[in-house]
């Protein structure tokens, strides 16, 4: 009896499709959008929008604030905008790019993507720029790089990233760069790289799979570069002149002094630096150096160094009663 090899006889399996959409509504995007707006119009209505009182009411804390616990603000400063335009331009491309990656990978894995994306724009911006900037501009480009290099794996996201998005983005990038160069505009460029830069890793990650450890490696590195201003940034003058505070309030003066004197070198608001210096000293008793600070002092604001003054005669008659 012969055998035979006629395919004919063997079930084969069907070949595999692409990836199907795992969510049909892309109902966090919808939600991320509404927020923006929300958060837009409640700054409007504030009375000094542009005050830390009113954007920390909104999400949006200085690096101070961030280093005394309100690390939620990495994420919160993403629904901030201040300008009409801004909010437009953020909220349309966060819709169309955000609800093509939701379809596709699903809203849980969506919610994951959009905190990381959050907190690495805005812990780079911080890192650089010792702010964390506003608006959902890095979270847009973290889903722009996604879809670029998952396009492949997703043969639906071409219906959304066309050549002339791409080359959009592209551009974009290198004209925010340009503005901010030329004083025209402030723009988080760190924010856009960072984001690029995760959104980009995580689609070679699904698509390139001979490369995931060296994409993992890199977004790794990135992470942890944008988280690294939480815990250690001595080239800045907010995180030195922070540190110095807490010695202060701790009663260390001499650690106090130390780190007020790096945050000076590092570029801090001078007459905020002597001012504590003065008050440092005279909490050491080391009133020469007291009397130098005040001097530094008065050369650059009299009214300051007066103030000073005042503040330490007032502390002084409370000592003595």
């Amino acid at each position: 009896m012969e055998t035979t090899t006629d395919n004919t006889c063997n079930p084969q399996r069907p070949p595999a499709g692409p990836p199907k959409n795992r969510q049909r509504i892309p109902i966090l995007t919808w939600l991320a959008c509404a927020a923006c707006v929300v958060v837009f119009a409640g700054l409007m209505d504030e009375p000094r929008r542009d005050s830390w009182e009113g954007l920390q009411k909104w999400g949006y804390y200085s690096y101070d604030k961030i280093l005394d616990g309100a690390i939620w603000s990495l994420v919160t400063s993403t629904f901030v905008h201040l300008q009409f335009l801004h909010l437009v331009f953020n909220i349309y491309w966060l819709w169309v790019l955000g609800s093509a990656v939701e379809r596709a990978i699903g809203s849980l894995r969506w919610l994951g993507f959009f905190l990381i994306s959050s907190v690495v724009s805005s812990g780079a911006e911080l890192l650089f720029s010792d702010a964390t900037g506003i608006g959902a501009s890095g979270v847009a480009y973290a889903l722009f790089g996604f879809l670029w290099m998952a396009r492949e794996h997703y043969p639906q996201f071409r219906e959304v990233l066309n050549p002339k998005t791409i080359g959009l983005f592209l551009i974009w990038l290198v004209v925010c760069v340009g503005l901010t160069l030329s004083g025209t505009m402030e723009v988080g460029n760190y924010a856009h790289f960072a984001g690029l830069g995760v959104g980009a890793g995580a689609g070679a990650w699904i698509s390139f799979k001979r490369w995931r450890w060296p994409v993992t490696a890199g977004l790794a590195a990135l992470v942890l570069a944008s988280t690294l201003p939480l815990v250690w940034a001595p080239w800045s003058p907010v995180w030195t002149g922070t540190r110095g505070l807490k010695a202060h309030s701790n009663g260390d003066y001499r650690s106090a002094i130390r780190w007020y004197e790096r945050s000076l070198r590092a570029g801090a608001d001078k007459v905020w630096c002597w001012s504590s210096l003065a008050f440092a000293y005279h909490c050491l008793g080391d009133n020469v150096r007291r009397d130098q600070a005040i001097q530094k002092l008065r050369e650059l604001d009299e009214g300051s160094a007066k103030e000073v003054e005042r503040t330490l005669f007032e502390s002084h008659e409370t000592e003595l009663k």
